[in-house]
């Protein structure tokens, strides 16, 4: 095998420790504009990733289309570059897997058939142009299959498929909805994003006001949780941490949300998008409750972070940076109209676009509402509005979630990285102001 002839090169070239991954990808991708499918592309991938250490002198190198050859001058350069490198101060070595692998996700050997995403692009169109003016989106549907060996005599193999459905309806040039669907297969991906984002644009070209900078109580949906909530995933990574890049450094066993949320990353998850059976150490994933209650229970880790902060890897490397698998919310007990109702001045906010952070220590952000933002009064969506950011912090954010919904969804898109399983979530007192002057 490929994988482990890397690594016996690499033993022969006098690494201590080392890791070869290959990742053989397929992706389709079928793009729909101004209502009609315009571009269908396909995808193929052979990659093989090499990791290489000696002492604490670490390299990381890549391989397209690999062969004996590649693999074997790969090495030869890699081994004269790792003797004039720095030593990686907090580099431990890799782990030995010590757990059991669990393999219960979903897998479509047919999710990326041409003729069935036709058809869900087209259904999608018609059904958003029922309620609205003009459709476009994307869709990808991708299988792979991982093989990885370690200097540690692990050798296992995984495989994976994922399909991804975004789709935006416009119902003027002011107006529009945004709606996302993704699963792991075809059966079970669910093919009503063309009818949401379509009434959302529909709703949304009501004759849209602006409002005044403030304070208010928002209802975030799916889409715009889930954005915020991946960026909280990736702030828990050790390597974030450690680099004095996250606004949860020092905070664990404290309070950092409300206790009404409970966020856990999840790399074993069936329907998860980013599922994997082991890490990039060959460690056996699992799920590692992040926030419980409110409370920071444990950082992302690999081996060598999980050793210098005194605890286990949580099975998420990243052998340089651990990195978030799938996060699940724990859902509330309560509808979303019956969330809009207990509102007695608010926003709903369906989306958000281009999160950026002023100050990661403080978690200080802001991001844009867009496709379809309204206000609510009393208990009522009264109409639409524009034109508004979201200034705020993530801690404050975080304790501020007054309620979450029961209904849970994956959000998995361009704006939102790590896939996240939430519901909507009712957040008091987030600070509102202009996304233009």
């Amino acid at each position: 095998m490929m994988i482990q002839y890397a690594v016996e090169m690499a033993e022969k070239a006098g690494m201590d420790d080392s890791i070869a991954k290959i990742v053989r990808r397929k992706e389709k991708q079928v793009k729909f504009h101004r209502s009609e499918i315009s571009i269908v592309k396909e995808w193929e991938s052979t990659t093989l990733e090499i990791f290489m250490a000696k002492g604490k002198k670490v390299l990381t190198l890549e391989i397209e289309n690999p062969d004996r050859k590649k693999i074997r001058k790969a090495i030869k350069d890699g081994k004269g570059i790792v003797e004039i490198l720095a030593d990686k101060e907090h580099y431990y070595g890799i782990g030995e897997n010590d757990g059991e692998y669990v393999d219960k996700k979903m897998y479509d050997e047919r999710v990326d058939d041409e003729k069935k995403l036709l058809s869900l692009a087209n259904r999608t169109i018609d059904d958003a142009i029922k309620q609205s003016e003009e459709v476009a989106g994307i869709i990808y549907a991708g299988k792979e299959e991982i093989e990885l060996a370690t200097s540690r005599g692990m050798n296992e193999g995984d495989r994976n498929s994922w399909l991804s459905l975004s789709v935006r309806a416009f119902s003027s040039e002011k107006a529009s909805g945004h709606s996302v669907r993704c699963a792991r297969t075809f059966p079970s991906l669910k093919k009503d994003a063309g009818n949401e984002a379509g009434k959302i644009a529909a709703m949304a070209s009501s004759h849209p006001k602006k409002i005044e900078r403030g304070k208010y109580d928002v209802i975030f949906s799916h889409l715009s949780f889930a954005n915020l909530i991946s960026y909280m995933a990736d702030f828990a990574s050790a390597f974030y941490v450690d680099s004095g890049m996250s606004f949860l450094s020092g905070k664990i066993g404290k309070e950092i949300g409300s206790e009404k949320l409970s966020v856990t990353d999840s790399g074993i998850n069936p329907e998860g998008i980013a599922s994997r059976k082991f890490d990039d150490e060959g460690i056996a994933t699992g799920e590692t409750p992040i926030i419980h209650k409110g409370k920071l229970e444990s950082y992302l880790h690999n081996t060598s972070t999980a050793h210098k902060h005194g605890t286990r890897t949580t099975g998420n490397a990243g052998i340089i940076s651990p990195s978030p698998w799938n996060e699940v919310v724990k859902p509330g007990d309560i509808s979303l109209e019956e969330m809009i109702e207990g509102v007695k001045k608010g926003l709903y906010i369906t989306n958000v676009w281009y999160t950026r952070f002023q100050n990661y220590m403080e978690g200080d952000f802001s991001t844009i509402a867009r496709d379809g933002a309204f206000l609510i009064e009393n208990g009522d969506i009264s109409h639409p509005v524009e034109g508004i950011r979201v200034s705020d912090s993530m801690p404050r954010i975080l304790k501020n979630v007054e309620m979450l919904s029961n209904d849970i969804r994956q959000i998995y898109w361009w704006e939102v990285e790590v896939p996240v399983f939430t519901p909507h979530a009712l957040v008091k007192n987030v600070n509102i102001t202009k996304s233009f002057l």
